[in-house]
């Protein structure tokens, strides 16, 4: 037999807009709604700062164990990855044409959830040889989150950036190497976004000279820098590109006949970054 409490309902066209306000409501009543991001400390502080500033820690992630609040049923995570480490340079009497490092890969997920239930979090680091000479840099850290109604949910680090010693003229070709050939995004995301590689231009006079290096930027967050060659002889990746952000690689823009040895070093990825949004 039917109750009156189980058809008596109050219909949307029933409430004027505007006429419940939070004060009207009791505490607890409603849907909880909030913004949470979870990253490292340091990169946010000192994002703009030189590899030489003394910034350290730059490269370290954030991992944390977040617990879902009271009248909250739904969750969305939005997970940016680490970025790419730039190039080194190392080389003499000979061109050093360089590409960044790639920006960070982005994914998005919306679940169900309960209040009480717990997600491990991670946002990933990138990896922390600044100022270092090798041809190609590491890849950045995965960022993830594991729990209730998720499985696997995360993305792979953004790419390292790529150099070669070529000849008088350098070689002819860009790095357009999308996300290292691999998979960027997994735990079946309701999106999936790879940040962009790190591309180089060309030259404006003899040799290398006028080249301009440019790293990958994380999507809908990140920023690109651009490194470019002059009369000096050598060029470093100087800056930490945070949040998620591609690191500056090492270039060299010889141009003369006597022998010139350059050793620009490379410059750092920004670490990751999560963004929590519960209702």
């Amino acid at each position: 037999m039917a109750s009156y409490a189980s058809y008596k309902k109050v219909k949307s066209e029933q409430v004027s807009d505007g006429a419940i306000t939070q004060g009207k409501l009791q505490n607890g009543a409603g849907n909880a709604y909030g913004v949470q991001w979870i990253y490292n400390g340091r990169g946010h502080a000192c994002h703009n700062c030189a590899n030489a500033g003394g910034c350290c820690e730059q490269a370290n992630g954030r991992c944390c164990l977040w617990t879902v609040p009271s009248n909250a049923s739904r969750v969305t995570f939005e997970i940016w990855s680490g970025g790419g480490g730039g190039a080194g340079h190392t080389c003499c009497n000979c061109c050093g044409f360089s590409a960044g490092g790639a920006g960070g890969n982005y994914a998005m997920k919306t679940v169900d959830t309960r209040p009480g239930c717990q997600y491990t979090i991670c946002a990933g680091g990138s990896w922390p040889c600044n100022k270092s000479h090798t041809c190609t840099g590491s890849m950045g850290c995965r960022s993830y989150v594991n729990g209730f109604n998720l499985s696997n949910f995360c993305v792979t680090g953004g790419c390292g950036g790529w150099m070669c010693n070529g000849d008088a003229w350098g070689p002819r070709i860009h790095f357009t190497c999308a996300n290292c050939n691999i998979c960027g995004g997994f735990g079946s995301p309701d999106m999936t976004i790879m940040g962009t590689t790190g591309f180089r231009t060309g030259g404006s006079a003899c040799r290398c000279h006028g080249q301009t290096s440019f790293t990958g930027q994380a999507p809908l967050i990140g920023k690109m820098q651009a490194v470019q060659t002059s009369e000096a002889w050598c060029a470093c990746g100087c800056y930490i590109n945070w949040p998620a952000g591609g690191g500056a690689s090492g270039v060299s823009p010889y141009c003369e006949t006597a022998e010139k040895c350059c050793a620009g070093g490379m410059g750092q990825g920004g670490s990751g970054v999560v963004k929590i949004t519960f209702m």
